[in-house]
């Protein structure tokens, strides 16, 4: 009989944990919501990203792509900043560090914009009149003319380049390097993969991973690298691992290796979450008031940061678009804080607490680039938290727990006897 190679035995060990493990979602309390102004009309927000101030943290605001409307800023109590209204917003994502004019850098955020058909750059400052958000050389054309995104995500390339990821409206992925030009922005196209329908991005910088939720189908990984070739590999199917349906996705980054892949399943109004080592599942939780009221049903769009965010969010944030808000009588955003999610699991997941020296932010990222401090087990038994650990993450975890390892040993034993018997 054919023996399984280690590969075959780890791809056996994932699956089987992730159709395993479908216990009832957890309930986590949001602890405020967006307050959308006339402008902003119900159900047609399509994306969120965080935009973190590096000056002052709990200044960050929160960027809408709206698809009737553009661009909507907020603040962290809810309250509207800003409305950009050129044309409409099917998604926005933002990345510190850009080279600007003069030798200085900002926030580049990225809008897929229908209306202007491509992808329009901004640059947010906070110091700016009207809310900080202003359009990069405003009279070129769009990045990509000619070509309509329904997802937009910003990454770094393993040299520190700055680049873009889009999802094709009519199917597949774009990959651009981004190059600033006086006074504004160039995009390269570096390769296109056929990834179907796409809901949702992220780029896992650690593991140079691409992951990509694609309609109908689940998610998928490939390699984010641009000579990383077209090929991903199904990371879990519609009806594995407790996913019924998928859209946006984010990455909680709780260590330089450990941390969370969280997919927004909307048929069932849960956010499902799975281990950023192994990609198993973690788990899934809904979000609501106290007693399951006013929950985020249908959500597109999703944020986990694990850096502090002012007194309101010293433990990070987790942010939801909720389609059926009974309290606007529209659609808006819910916030929570991370410490909220993560203690709603048994074991607990993990939290990341800033450095005793107080850290400091990132130049204006979102969660992707929020480690950085101290990783707590916000309780016993915390699934990847504790001594013993042997990596080099900067901190004393292991990704993979009781359950996961009892199993490998199984596996690992039958495939032993198997061998001896042959």
């Amino acid at each position: 009989m054919r023996n399984l190679s280690l590969p075959a035995l780890t791809a056996v060990l994932v699956s089987s944990a992730a159709g395993a493990q479908t216990a009832p979602p957890v309930q986590v309390p949001y602890t405020s919501q967006t307050q959308p102004g006339a402008r902003s009309g119900g159900g047609t927000v399509n994306d969120v990203a965080l935009w973190v101030n590096p000056a002052n943290p709990a200044a960050s605001r929160l960027i809408t792509a709206d698809q009737n409307n553009g661009l909507f800023t907020y603040a962290l109590d809810g309250g509207e900043l800003q409305a950009v209204t050129e044309g409409t917003a099917t998604s926005v994502d933002v990345l510190g560090g850009f080279p600007l004019a003069g030798g200085a850098s900002g926030s580049l955020v990225l809008s897929a914009n229908p209306t202007l058909s491509g992808l329009v750059p901004y640059v947010m400052d906070a110091a700016a009149d009207g809310g900080g958000l202003t359009r990069l050389s405003p009279t070129a054309a769009p990045l990509d003319v000619g070509v309509s995104y329904g997802t937009v995500r910003l990454t770094r390339g393993a040299d520190g380049a700055i680049q873009a990821f889009g999802g094709i409206v009519d199917g597949g992925i774009r990959q651009f390097a981004l190059t600033p030009t006086d006074g504004g922005v160039t995009a390269t196209p570096l390769r296109d993969i056929p990834a179907g329908t796409v809901q949702g991005l992220v780029v896992d910088p650690a593991y140079r991973a691409l992951y990509v939720a694609q309609q109908g189908q689940g998610l998928y990984r490939y390699g984010a690298d641009a000579d990383a070739g077209i090929q991903g590999t199904q990371v879990v199917g519609l009806g594995d691992g407790g996913l019924t349906s998928v859209g946006r996705i984010t990455l909680y980054e709780a260590s330089a290796l450990d941390g969370y892949l969280i997919a927004s399943d909307p048929g069932a109004n849960t956010f499902v979450v799975f281990d950023r080592r192994t990609l198993g599942r973690v788990g899934a939780f809904q979000l609501g008031q106290d007693g399951g009221t006013n929950p985020v049903q249908q959500s597109r769009g999703l944020v986990a940061y694990s850096g502090p965010l002012g007194t309101a969010f010293p433990e990070g944030l987790f942010v939801a678009h909720d389609g059926l808000s009974t309290s606007t009588l529209g659609d808006n955003v819910k916030l929570t804080s991370w410490g909220n999610v993560a203690r709603a699991f048994t074991p607990p997941l993990l939290i990341v607490l800033p450095e005793p020296d107080g850290g400091s932010a990132p130049d204006g990222g979102t969660g992707n680039d929020g480690g950085g401090g101290v990783i707590v087990n916000p309780g016993d038994g915390n699934p990847i938290g504790g001594p013993g650990g042997d990596d080099d993450s900067g901190c004393g975890c292991t990704s993979t727990s009781v359950p996961a390892v009892a199993t490998l040993g199984l596996l690992a034993m039958a495939l032993l006897g198997r061998r001896r018997r042959s």
